[in-house]
């Protein structure tokens, strides 16, 4: 299994959501007005200074549809323009 982190622009949560859902996954955890910077991007603070905000959803996969879900991310990077989205695939060893 691995365990996804999403961390992308509010504007694309319908593109987001819609493509985790074609995918099949049904349960993720996801954090609403998530703050912070990226190593490309000015921050997001949610202020008149640095405006905006991110989600954050984490969704463990299990490996039969890893690569199914992370060719859809792929193509939501390329259709964003490689900005304001981000993904960490990170290995998942346990579940409780």
């Amino acid at each position: 299994m691995k365990l996804l982190l999403i961390i992308y622009d509010v504007d694309f949560d319908e593109d987001v959501m819609e493509a985790l859902s074609a995918c099949g996954i049904k349960g993720y955890t996801k954090w609403d007005r998530v703050l912070g910077k990226g190593e490309r991007s000015e921050p997001k603070m949610d202020s008149a200074v640095w405006p905006g905000f991110n989600c954050c959803i984490a969704a463990a996969i299990e490996d039969e549809i890893e690569e199914k879900v992370m060719e859809s991310l792929q193509a939501l990077f390329s259709k964003f323009g490689g900005k304001k989205f981000k993904v960490f695939e990170l290995p998942l060893l346990k579940v409780i």
